[in-house]
């Protein structure tokens, strides 16, 4: 046995069908990153929400171990930290270390996620791949939908019948995952809270309340208790840009969260992505219209150029249709591209007009 595994230590286990026990899904092991070990066995924590499954690999904690001395006899037993994933993200690019990052923070319940990124990177889609990862049930609520604290629960709408005006009470689609998480205890949800940053402060402040409360209960204006129970994970998204940044929030918000940011494909798997979507357009033209949504992305950062937001992905794929469809790079870069901004191309004092010029500077470079 390596003398780097003893209590307190970390290993990454392998796990498999343990086929003697009764008890469905457990798992046993005699195997880590390393090779071959003596028997490990998984300690019991009815606290930790997700357990190891047949087939996975999870950084584990040595407990304890029994008969230390021995290569042969004993047992090492483990405490689960987090699965360990390699992830495919169906058209989305993500980095392979902020992908263990974001699983990492998701399995620890001490810890909040945030995305962070420009509008169109895909924090949204990269949120549903790794619920799909890992085996958890995926609900969306749009922050931009419960900006004023009235709208976070659900509201109250008016009904009738022929003689009678009644009212019945709607939940949000925040209450609404609940209720269903809390029907469910069996099954993991996460709850992605995307364009949190578009929420008012005191909306804010309630999340906050039910995401790290100790005991996390939901009241509803009916009298009903909603009970947030430990199946439950969330993580929020919020974009950057001009009034709706993240930056915005004080200190102490931010400091609520494990802040991830997310930024574009590298343009190899951009254009990749591209072509997945519209196979039969020129490689070598979208090649090129990437090339300069790039620059355009670049030029952000420029102080003279003043542009409050960048090019999504969607711009690129966008792009990649009018290409598919015959149009001119040309056309397809301003609707795709120039449009998104403020003003009109043959303003040069607007953000569209400063992006037409860069545009036009770069495909006259042909």
């Amino acid at each position: 046995m390596s003398d780097s595994v003893a209590p307190g230590a970390t290993i990454v286990v392998h796990w498999e069908a343990n086929k003697t026990s009764q008890t469905p899904n457990a798992v046993k092991s005699n195997k880590t990153e390393s090779g071959r070990t003596r028997k490990i066995i998984l300690v019991a924590d009815p606290n930790k929400g997700v357990q190891p499954q047949p087939g996975e690999v999870w950084v584990c904690k040595v407990d304890r171990i029994t008969n230390p001395k021995s290569e042969s006899r004993g047992a090492i037993f483990v405490r689960p930290v987090s699965r360990k994933v390699e992830y495919q993200f169906a058209g989305v690019y993500i980095d392979p270390v902020k992908a263990q990052l974001i699983a990492t923070i998701l399995q620890d319940p001490r810890r909040n996620l945030m995305l962070e990124g420009d509008q169109g990177v895909g924090k949204s889609t990269i949120a549903a791949a790794i619920a799909r990862t890992l085996g958890w049930e995926y609900r969306k609520v749009s922050g931009g939908l419960i900006k004023k604290f009235v709208f976070m629960l659900g509201r109250y709408i008016p009904t009738s019948d022929s003689n009678t005006l009644n009212f019945r009470w709607a939940d949000s689609k925040l209450v609404a995952s609940l209720r269903e998480a809390q029907s469910n205890p069996r099954r993991k949800f996460l709850v992605m809270i995307d364009e949190f940053t578009r929420i008012d402060e005191d909306a804010r402040d309630a999340l906050l309340d039910i995401i790290e409360g100790s005991v996390r209960v939901l009241r509803l204006p009916t009298g009903e208790e909603i009970t947030v129970g430990n199946n439950v994970v969330f993580m929020a998204a919020g974009n950057v840009g001009e009034g709706f940044t993240l930056r915005r929030e004080d200190a102490a918000a931010k400091d609520r969260w494990a802040i991830i940011k997310i930024l574009v494909m590298p343009q190899e798997e951009e254009l990749a992505h591209c072509l997945r979507l519209y196979p039969t357009c020129s490689r070598t033209e979208l090649d090129r219209a990437i090339t300069i949504i790039n620059q355009v992305r670049s030029a952000r950062r420029d102080p003279k150029m003043r542009l409050s937001k960048t090019v999504s992905t969607r711009g690129a794929e966008t792009i990649a249709m009018f290409l598919t469809n015959g149009f001119p790079i040309e056309v397809a870069l301003e609707t795709a591209v120039v449009n998104q901004y403020a003003g009109t191309a043959d303003d040069p004092n607007s953000e569209a007009g400063r992006v037409h010029k860069l545009i036009q500077d770069a495909l006259a470079k042909k």
